[in-house]
């Protein structure tokens, strides 16, 4: 998946999908909160369940941000525990949101004491300094800070009813780091971490117990199935290349109805490669290479089936008829020249450095890959197809490497 490709579907959709699911709140409040009058319970095994599954599969920030959740949540329907009034909890808001923002910044860590502990201790220093600062603005009085606040409410009235200048303040610099995170690393489990911000706002603007209910409900939806998502992309999609796993390769032809053409292919001399340039390196060409298969494969679909091994799967096509297509896939890898530098070139050029020869500081290799096809037959098991494509590949190995064979 290209970078637009994945902008597009984990960032822009969902937070598109989530502002017109608050559209339809905002314009019938009153028949949601009807709806949510007795279920204010629905959200706690919702939640419970979402952080069952966070835990199970290692998701760290979506543990702590449902645990944030359920803090919010308790706050509005335990008094006991949290002897606050509606007005008083939302004073908890921007303290999560802080925390929010910090784990977005984070990356998934086991969930061990260790970094639960150490996780906890910036949450309460990040939300501490949130707390710190509305203190100290409801102090301040200075003839600078009432200007901009006049200013404020003039520019933006609407906002000012619900905003100080400090949460204005925090929630921009929070929606510009989220829209970093996203631009620069467009992640399923990014979206999800900004929309527990966005419903974080929204719940800030008409608090009532009822619509934090709400968007405790919707919150937990939205972690279950970004778990679920991520999950089931961790199974099926090989992490190095990017590209689908061995796993999903056998999940895929399961489907395929009729016959087909396998394509076993190999990366020649891998292993003196990685014996020459190193792991880095060879995991270098194993990206470029499946890219290349990725987006080459027109009629279709590239696998990683393992080590330097990849699957070629064309539906409803005999060996033949792809012969064509698979001769250029193997042309382009082998004549792209890929460039490795010099292990102890700095990654930044010094200033007044003399300039060098290109030739000193990097070198240009080429790789080749050998192909062998195969005909998977509409009665023959899929592992007799992958036998004989395996055959045709050694053949080609046998041939002098850098060709097709067919089988």
């Amino acid at each position: 998946m290209n970078f637009w490709s994945a902008l597009i579907t984990h960032a822009v959709l969902p937070l598109v999908g989530l502002s017109f699911s608050f559209t339809v709140i905002a314009t019938f409040p009153n028949e949601t909160l009807f709806w949510m009058q007795d279920k204010g319970w629905l959200p706690y095994p919702l939640l419970i369940i979402a952080a069952a599954m966070t835990a199970q599969f290692n998701q760290s920030r979506f543990f702590y941000v449902v645990f944030l959740w359920l803090i919010l949540l308790l706050a509005v329907d335990s008094p006991a525990l949290f002897p606050l009034q509606i007005e008083s909890v939302t004073l908890l808001i921007p303290l999560l949101m802080s925390a929010n923002c910090l784990l977005l910044c984070q990356s998934d860590k086991r969930l061990r004491l260790p970094n639960i502990l150490l996780t906890l201790v910036l949450i309460i220093i990040a939300a501490s300094s949130i707390l710190v600062l509305m203190e100290w603005e409801a102090l301040l009085n200075h003839p600078d800070y009432h200007y901009l606040a006049n200013l404020y409410r003039q520019v933006l009235p609407t906002t000012s009813a619900h905003f100080s200048v400090m949460e204005f303040g925090l929630y921009v610099l929070i929606g510009l780091i989220m829209l970093i995170r996203l631009v620069r690393k467009p992640q399923l489990s990014h979206t999800m971490l900004s929309m527990s911000m966005v419903l974080l706002i929204l719940v800030q603007i008409q608090p009532t117990a009822q619509l934090i209910q709400f968007a405790a409900l919707v919150f937990a939806a939205i972690a279950s199935i970004t778990v679920l998502l991520t999950s089931h992309a961790m199974a099926f999609k090989d992490e190095l290349t990017e590209i689908p796993s061995r796993r999903a390769l056998m999940h895929y032809t399961r489907s395929l109805l009729g016959q087909y053409t396998v394509v076993m292919a190999d990366v020649d001399h891998f292993k003196a490669f990685n014996d020459k340039y190193g792991h880095d390196v060879g995991d270098q060409v194993l990206r470029m290479v499946a890219n290349k298969l990725h987006r080459g494969v027109h009629s279709g679909k590239a696998f990683r089936y393992g080590g330097e091994e990849f699957t070629l799967i064309f539906p409803g096509k005999d060996p033949h008829q792809v012969l064509e297509h698979v001769e250029q896939l193997r042309g382009s890898i082998a004549n792209y020249q890929m460039v490795i530098r010099s292990p102890d070139r700095p990654e930044k050029k010094p200033e007044n450095a003399p300039s060098k020869n290109p030739a000193a500081s990097h070198e240009i290799v080429q790789v080749t890959m050998s192909f062998g096809a195969a005909l998977k037959h509409k009665q023959a098991p899929f592992e007799r197809a992958i036998k004989i494509a395996d055959q045709a590949l050694y053949k080609a190995k046998k041939a002098g490497r850098n060709n097709v064979q067919i089988g």
